[in-house]
């Protein structure tokens, strides 16, 4: 009898019992997470976003966790409300809600996020210690704030008289001088390029005389934007001409103050030429680039150009910039805010025809994606939007 009970006492000893506790156990209590992440337009029906947190069971005691807002990409008291405080579920609860305050408003912006985080549990516990949910905060608004900072060009120029504009006065995009390419093109505008170009108020209309020309995010990986052209309404040869605009930057924009020769119809591209009056990749904000296309066709398709950049840090984002080009019979000029950049004659076509002595019409655009910018990531923010102040035609 005593070597039995010797037994039981050392067999006690070493597995212990259930009731005895375990430090390298999971405590008994509720587990407190959230349920999902909230994402919304940013309206009056969504002036308030919800958080619903959850306890995995009941629990029998009061539970409590501490809760605070922090900014990703948007800022509290501009894009929402910060909050903080405690959430209690009195023994039996599972559920409660969290609600942060929206700032409802009518501005182009990019979608924009923040966090809630919970901290600070008592008879309960948050898995891996951190419990955090996202807040997208999607924009569908039209009205944009911009500076009016930036170069303007001159009035006119010695020997030229101003013979066209459009400064986008008014609330009407003008039908006698823009039209609009519409659809995904042929192999993505032969780039493959990811928007879809429609005419819809979303994404061209005019506001504080300018145009804006707006790219949109409609679901993941679909893209809306659109594509205005002057083809058949104003034509024109030689002559200088100016742009003012702000641009769209981040991975996979690409906005373009382009010309195709009037020609298209008939002889195609390259052989009608291209004048690429402004186009920037997203990925270098500081950049933009002058190009012109040419050849008979694509297998002797032949291009020159050059680019020009801003001094760090600045953008092509931040202010306006005039991009022009000085065109005359048998060179161009390409100029930013009047310093020269890049210049192209009819000596330099290597055995191909000029075709930069006839008609050209405007093309003004965002693309989205792309062989050359490449396609949008996390990192872009959409809408993203060009503004155009003017464009005016001398000769």
């Amino acid at each position: 009898m005593r070597n039995l009970t010797l037994y039981l006492a050392t067999l006690l000893l070493f597995t212990g019992c259930d009731s005895c506790g375990d430090s390298g156990t999971e405590p008994f209590n509720s587990e407190i997470k959230f349920l999902n992440d909230r994402s919304a337009y940013e309206n009056e029906s969504n002036s308030n976003f919800d958080f619903t947190i959850k306890l995995d069971a009941p629990n029998t005691e009061v539970v409590t966790v501490d809760y605070y807002t922090e900014d990703i990409s948007a800022y509290a008291g501009e894009d929402y409300i910060s909050s903080n405080g405690t959430v209690m579920f009195v023994p039996g609860e599972i559920e409660k809600n969290i609600s942060v305050e929206i700032v409802v408003d009518a501005y182009l912006e990019s979608d924009e996020q923040f966090k809630v985080v919970l901290t600070n549990p008592t008879q309960g516990y948050l898995k891996n210690n951190i419990q955090e949910a996202i807040g997208t905060i999607k924009n569908d608004d039209s009205e944009v704030e911009i500076t009016n900072e930036g170069y303007t060009s001159a009035d006119s120029y010695d020997g030229m008289e101003l013979v066209w504009s459009d400064e986008f006065e008014g609330t009407t995009i003008n039908p006698s001088n823009w039209t609009y390419d519409l659809g995904t093109g042929n192999s993505g505008w032969g780039n493959n390029e990811s928007q879809n170009y429609v005419q819809t108020q979303d994404n061209a209309y005019l506001q504080n005389d300018n145009l804006f020309i707006v790219a949109r995010e409609i679901s993941n990986g679909q893209y809306t934007s659109a594509r205005l052209k002057s083809q058949g309404l104003q034509n024109f040869t030689y002559g200088r001409i100016d742009v003012r605009a702000i641009l769209p930057i981040g991975q996979g924009i690409w906005p373009a103050i382009w010309m195709l020769g009037s020609n298209f119809e008939n002889v195609g591209w390259p052989a009608c030429g291209e004048i690429d009056i402004m186009e920037l990749v997203g990925t270098n904000p500081r950049r933009v680039h002058g190009t012109s296309h040419w050849g008979a066709n694509n297998s002797v398709h032949q291009y020159d150009g050059n680019g020009i950049s801003l001094p760090f840090p600045e953008t092509f984002a931040d202010e306006y910039h005039v991009f022009s080009i000085d065109w005359q019979e048998n060179q161009i000029r390409w100029l930013l805010d009047d310093v020269e950049f890049f210049t192209i004659n009819s000596s330099q076509m290597n055995g191909q025809a000029y075709p930069f002595n006839e008609d050209f019409f405007f093309i003004l655009n965002v693309a989205v994606g792309g062989n050359w910018p490449g396609y949008p990531d996390e990192s872009t923010l959409f809408p993203v939007y060009m503004a155009i102040d003017y464009v005016r035609v001398f000769q």
